[in-house]
């Protein structure tokens, strides 16, 4: 099969939006990793880190549904040169805090509330200005591309933040993030998009957020989508939150192979978006390809939980990576070609806030759980809730369908 999918990169916009992402993704894992490390270093309880988390992104359930109808309403690459410039100052602060020996745990979390607050008006844009650079028919290898960069730093990042933790401290970690941010903003500026781009009309009416709302309730395909990303992401993805714990409690090492472990989970994701990324995959596969990458992803988290030997948990990592980033992938592109784009950043908002704001909860519960039994065990009841989650999207899904495409897929298995 021709490898198509990278035939986007030849769009002259998309390629510096991405390249300039890719290269800010970097400096956002580094200080990802750092930060957790961090604040293990200075506050021993796991129930901190699931204060960090659900400070991460507790803005975004305030705050989410307005920044999609500001994505909506306004200039798209206007308003992500202002949050990427906003978190620039955010992570200077954090190096600065951090280099002069004043940090506190309640600055790391406050600082992460901040960065979320931020994030609740970049998200949405950034997701639906990509098909203002690609177009419709490119928007599947654009969104899979987009993941690949996003877990290729994955790998980069905390490699290179758990040696330069271990050698220099945290603080220069934080201070590369700042820099980092200044490729994305060049990237943007030479960026050239047709005068007629421009915000849509209905945005701009009153009652247009109650009108986001509203569109995206009368897609029931969009809504099961939406309530199992939900779902996973409150209780299942915030496993990343509790590595640092796993790493020098379970399986007894330093800063630099727990930079490893988020770079094992990096490796699987990054294999995976590559291969979704070249292939031109129709919807009708995203569609079958979604619940059988959160089975995986389930399964290789649970093993995980219960692992305690090193190189088996950077195994079982890249597998969860790999699940994920498939999940991921499929969810997005099902979710973004199902809507008008004058309501796709209204309904980018409400993905952010089931992708990212409810991890909000899911961090609490999973730090209080893993505060009392322990971490492995908040893991292993993440990974549990997951099979339940998709197996009821599953039965869902084929309810859904008209009884003459059910009979008509059996036929075809059967013969």
């Amino acid at each position: 099969m021709a490898l198509k999918g990278f035939e986007v990169l030849r769009i002259r916009n998309y390629r510096l939006f991405w390249l300039g992402q890719w290269i800010s993704l970097i400096g956002t894992w580094m200080q990802s990793v750092t930060q957790a490390w961090l604040l293990t270093r200075l506050s021993a309880s796991p129930l901190a880190l699931g204060l960090l988390g659900a400070a991460s992104s507790a803005p975004l359930l305030v705050l989410v549904l307005l920044g999609g109808l500001v994505s909506d309403r306004a200039n798209r690459r206007r308003v992500i040169m202002t949050t990427q410039a906003l978190s620039l100052l955010q992570a200077l602060l954090m190096a600065i805090l951090t280099l002069s020996g004043l940090i506190q745990p309640w600055q790391i979390i406050t600082l992460a509330a901040i960065l979320g607050a931020i994030n609740a008006f970049d998200i949405p844009a950034r997701q639906a200005f990509v098909v203002e650079l690609v177009g419709p028919a490119h928007l599947p290898n654009a969104i899979a591309l987009n993941s690949t960069g996003f877990n290729v730093a994955r790998v980069v990042g905390p490699a290179i933040g758990g040696l330069l933790v271990a050698a220099v401290g945290e603080g220069l970690c934080f201070l590369l993030n700042a820099v980092s941010y200044v490729a994305v903003l060049v990237g943007l500026w030479l960026i050239r998009l047709p005068a007629t781009t421009a915000p849509a009309g209905a945005a701009q009416e009153p009652g247009a957020l109650r009108a986001g709302l509203r569109y995206a309730r009368q897609r029931p395909e969009v809504g099961r989508i939406l309530g199992l990303v939900g779902v996973i992401s409150a209780i299942a993805i915030p496993y990343r939150t509790f590595l640092p714990i796993m790493a020098q409690r379970v399986l007894g090492v330093g800063a630099w192979r727990y930079g490893l472990l988020m770079a094992a989970a990096g490796v699987g994701a990054g294999v995976g978006g590559t291969v979704l990324a070249a292939l031109q995959l129709s919807p009708a596969v995203y569609r079958r390809l979604l619940p059988f990458s959160l089975i995986a992803f389930a399964l290789a988290l649970g093993s995980f939980a219960l692992s305690r030997q090193y190189g088996l948990s950077l195994v079982l990592l890249a597998l969860v990576g790999g699940g994920g980033i498939s999940y991921f992938i499929s969810s997005n592109t099902l979710v973004q070609l199902s809507v008008e784009n004058e309501y796709r950043g209204r309904v980018m908002s409400l993905y952010t806030l089931m992708h990212q704001g409810t991890a909000t909860f899911g961090s609490l519960a999973l730090g209080i759980v893993s505060d009392r039994f322990g971490t492995p065990t908040g893991l292993l009841s993440g990974a549990v809730v997951c099979l339940l989650a998709v197996s009821t999207f599953a039965i869902a899904e084929r309810r859904s369908q008209p009884a003459g495409v059910r009979l008509e897929r059996r036929v075809d298995a059967a013969s």
